[in-house]
C-alpha cells in the first residue's frame, strides 16, 4: 500500500455524495472517517458496501481538487484489496485504510474526494468532503 502524509489537515466538513457531472449514475455514498494524533500522520478510514464485487483490479483514489475545480496532481491510486482478502462480494462489507498526504500547492480551501473503482467510468462508490482552511 502506498502511504501518503497529510501534515496539517484543516478542518473537514462532512463527506457527502460525489454529485453529477463528477458520476452519471449514483453510486453507493463512502464511509468515510479520519484520526489524527498531534504530530502523526493523517490515517483515513474506507468503508462501504457496494453492488459490484472489489476484484484485485478495482483501485481506491484519492484526489485533491483545488478552488478552481482542477485537480492539484495526479490521484493516489492503491487496490483496493489484495491477496486472500480478494474478492470483495458485492452486498459485503470493504473497508480499508489508509494514509494520505497534502500536496504543498493547495489553495486555502480545497476539496478532497475518495473513489473506488475499476475505472473513472465504473466507480463502485464514492465520497468528497471540503476542507477548510
Amino acid at each position: 500500500m502506498t502511504t501518503k502524509f497529510v501534515p496539517h489537515l484543516r478542518s473537514i466538513s462532512s463527506f457527502l455524495p460525489c454529485p453529477p457531472p463528477v458520476i452519471k449514475t449514483p453510486v453507493p455514498v463512502l464511509q468515510v472517517s479520519h484520526s489524527t494524533d498531534p504530530g502523526q500522520n493523517n490515517v483515513f478510514t474506507v468503508s462501504g458496501k457496494f453492488t459490484k464485487d472489489v476484484t484485485d483490479q478495482t483501485k481506491l483514489a484519492v484526489a485533491f481538487v483545488n478552488s478552481s475545480n482542477k485537480l492539484v496532481e495526479d490521484p493516489t491510486t492503491v487496490p483496493a484489496c489484495t491477496g486472500s482478502g480478494c474478492p470483495i462480494k458485492a452486498g459485503d462489507q470493504y473497508t480499508q485504510t489508509m494514509e494520505i498526504h497534502e500536496p504543498g500547492n493547495l489553495t486555502f480551501d480545497y476539496i478532497l474526494a475518495f473513489g473506488v473503482g475499476n475505472s473513472v467510468t465504473d466507480l463502485l462508490g464514492c465520497a468528497y468532503a471540503l476542507v477548510l482552511g
